[in-house]
């Protein structure tokens, strides 16, 4: 068994992007050189993940289709919160480290 055959076979199966097969073909490649038992656990998880990315891809077909009302009122919520939203000063600095807030 060749791990880059059973990835591209995967992937056609499924339905899921090369891009997505290659970033478990390290998984893949352990497998193929583990003893029997644990390649077949090995090979079981690349195949679950194959078809939660299947399922997640088509469910994110769905939202990019308008999403569900409750999605799009949580959005338009978040949304009008961050418009009106004007960051601290202290906010600019978080990457430099903890903030040092004001003392009262």
């Amino acid at each position: 068994m060749e791990a880059r055959r059973l990835i591209a076979k995967l992937c056609t199966r499924f339905r899921v992007s090369l891009d997505f097969g290659r970033r478990l073909q390290p998984l893949v490649e352990k497998a193929v050189q583990a003893e029997p038992e644990k390649r077949r656990l090995l090979l079981e998880l690349v195949e679950r993940s194959f078809a939660e990315e299947a399922r997640r891809a088509e469910l994110g077909d769905e939202v990019d289709e308008g999403g569900s009302p409750a999605d799009r009122r949580a959005l338009t919520t978040v949304a009008s919160v961050l418009h009106g939203w004007n960051p601290p000063t202290w906010f600019e600095r978080w990457e430099d480290g903890l903030p040092r807030l004001p003392r009262a």
